[in-house]
């Protein structure tokens, strides 16, 4: 088959969570004979990932992330027309018109759009010809923004802003789901999100697949101090607020307690308070862009994803599983994975519970140990990466033999 991947961010070897299961996705899929191309915006900093792109993809075409003024972004996130703020602020005319010509020159069989966002080029696109059209969904849009409005704790803001979109990002995200030909979803339970909704989508579940090649290699030194990580892309809202809950709420609760202990938030898109908390707390790292997250997990004690808002699955948890860390998470954080509390992981939703979690690891070895070795054979035995491929291979055979 001829597959065209759709990215809002480009997708490589060295990036993290959704982006690095789309990498992984494209190189197993040339592996196995398929001719892929990609179309993705992109930052600056991550243009020197495209020759190894190009080399690997039968094409790989970006355009430039937009920055949005600021005073235009806070008025799309108030007052939305047509297209939802979240659509619109990945929106580029530019994307539009290559996704369209991309499909006619090569003649692609089927395109993906990897992220619920991208899927608007393949919908209302004046400039693409017939094709086959897929969305990887994810995380449902709607039920994340539902999520903004009904957590306790979230800025009054972000409340705003998410209760004025509702309706129109509801109409508007299923409207799409409908022109497609068929939705991917990383977990049952975000396809029954998407069937609540829309009974009549063809909705197919298709796992992230982790890749032990890649995960497996010989260790670093390790660290002297205990240390807690969490990673991801931290412009993301949910990264943020988890980061900030984190800190704020349970940090505090071990600091004292652990005098040698420290933390590390690993990945791009910090905010400025996120920034501000290793100003007010020494032991408090924000390492910002790294070009390898694997030093990072096999210097960590812990690692954590307290998260609160979203939905989707961590593809994340499952690397830091498979490389035999041991996890603290809340529940929404391990959604769609075989979670077994106290066996695989620890998963708590209060700041005391979070907190006790990780101090039942740092003070038993052999509890961390044990948690660890669990949670790799839970990850080997659900997430291998090339039956996950065969999936979504079979998944789009059938689209494209319509």
């Amino acid at each position: 088959m001829k597959i065209l991947i759709l990215a809002n961010r480009l997708p490589h070897g060295n990036v993290a969570g959704g982006h690095r299961l789309i990498y992984q996705r494209m190189r197993q899929l040339v592996e196995r004979g398929h001719e892929v191309g990609l179309a993705a915006f992109i930052d600056p900093e991550e243009e020197r990932h495209l020759p190894e792109l190009r080399r690997m993809l039968f094409e790989a075409e970006t355009v430039p992330a937009k920055q949005r003024r600021l005073a235009v972004r806070v008025f799309r996130d108030y007052v939305s027309g047509s297209l939802p703020a979240i659509f619109w602020k990945n929106h580029a005319p530019a994307m539009m018109q290559l996704v369209g010509d991309l499909v006619e020159r090569s003649k692609y069989d089927v395109v993906v759009a990897e992220f619920s966002e991208m899927g608007m080029y393949l919908y209302r696109n004046p400039y693409l010809s017939a094709v086959h059209k897929v969305v990887s969904c994810h995380r449902c849009l709607t039920t994340t923004f539902a999520n903004y409005i009904e957590l306790p704790g979230i800025p009054l803001s972000l409340r705003l802003k998410s209760a004025s979109q509702m309706h129109v990002l509801e109409k508007y995200e299923f409207e799409l789901y409908s022109a497609m030909d068929h939705i991917l979803t990383l977990t049952a339970e975000d396809r029954f999100a998407l069937l609540r909704h829309a009974p009549q989508l063809p909705v197919s579940v298709i796992r992230p697949g982790i890749d032990f090649d890649y995960l497996d290699r010989e260790p670093t030194t390790a660290a002297e101090s205990p240390i807690i990580m969490m990673c991801g892309y931290f412009a993301d809202k949910s990264n943020n607020d988890g980061a900030l809950w984190f800190a704020h709420e349970v940090w505090p609760k071990l600091a004292g307690k652990h005098p040698k202990l420290k933390c590390i938030f690993v990945g791009t898109g910090a905010s400025s308070e996120m920034k501000q908390l290793s100003e007010k707390e020494s032991r408090i790292r924000v390492c910002g862009h790294v070009d390898d997250l694997r030093p990072y997990r096999e210097q960590a004690t812990i690692f954590i994803n307290p998260m609160r808002l979203g939905s989707g699955l961590r593809v994340k948890v499952l690397e830091a599983m498979a490389t035999g860390l041991p996890v603290v998470s809340t529940a929404l954080g391990v959604a769609g994975i075989p979670a077994q509390n106290g066996v695989n992981c620890f998963v708590a939703d209060t700041p005391e519970l979070f907190a006790q979690s990780i101090e039942w690891l740092l003070s038993d070895a052999r509890l961390a140990d044990g948690m660890g070795r669990a949670a790799k054979a839970m990850v080997q035995r659900h997430y291998d990466i090339r039956s996950a491929i065969r999936e979504l291979e079979q998944v789009l055979a059938e689209v494209v033999s319509i």
